[in-house]
């Protein structure tokens, strides 16, 4: 007689204990806070690289802008104008050109309005008449500063100031005009002019300031 024997079943697979689900969900939750940090951070970078780009560009469009009108003062073909500049402070600066083959404009750049208050708007004013306030060129600007040079580099004026107005002529108010330059004086001597723009801005309570600076010579008034 044949003996049947049967195949002895492994054991069932024993389930996790309460204790080892509870050390699992916690290193799970360590690995995945890290992971949301490490996010958080990149992400706060990435964030305030581009906002510090885009800083950056911002200032140097305006500064190329500034500089390639500023460097035709005094043009007006076939003649030179007899008032290439006709504000030179700190801190505004209008010269006289024909910057675009319209016919001579004043242009002028200043962080003041027409009331003579400064604030952190850029304004750029192309008029035949008028010398103040204008159209907002760029906002956020911490600075922006002037300062002028005869041909060859010498200060004007001469030594230098923190704040100045060339022929004593400050900016303008209003519809008020500015003094005629007159031959040999501050206004007149400016062969190089010398710009710093400071532009800043807010990303998560961080201020990013950058500064950019130029040096510009009035081409039509060098011999």
């Amino acid at each position: 007689m044949r003996t049947q024997r049967f195949a002895r079943r492994p054991p069932a697979p024993r389930g996790f204990t309460m204790l080892e689900a509870l050390v699992a969900s916690t290193i799970f939750l360590i690995v995945m806070g890290a992971v949301y940090l490490v996010y958080e951070v990149g992400a706060a970078n990435y964030s305030r690289g581009t906002r510090k780009w885009d800083v950056q560009s911002q200032a140097r469009v305006v500064l190329e802008r500034l500089s390639r009108e500023v460097r035709t003062a005094g043009y007006a073909s076939p003649n030179k104008l007899t008032d290439p500049v006709v504000i030179a402070t700190n801190d505004t600066l209008s010269i006289h050109a024909d910057v675009d083959g319209t016919g001579p404009k004043y242009i002028t750049y200043s962080r003041r309005d027409c009331s003579g208050n400064i604030g952190t708007t850029l304004y750029r004013n192309a008029s035949t008449t008028t010398f103040c306030g204008g159209q907002p060129f760029i906002e956020d600007v911490a600075d922006l500063s002037f300062a002028y040079y005869e041909l060859s580099n010498v200060p004007v004026p001469y030594p230098p100031g923190s704040t100045y107005q060339l022929d004593n002529q400050g900016p303008v108010t209003g519809t008020d005009i500015p003094t005629t330059p007159i031959v040999g004086g501050s206004r007149d001597r400016i062969r190089q002019v010398k710009i710093a723009l400071t532009v800043r801005q807010q990303v998560r309570g961080v201020t990013i300031p950058f500064t950019a600076t130029t040096d510009i010579a009035l081409r039509n008034l060098i011999p």
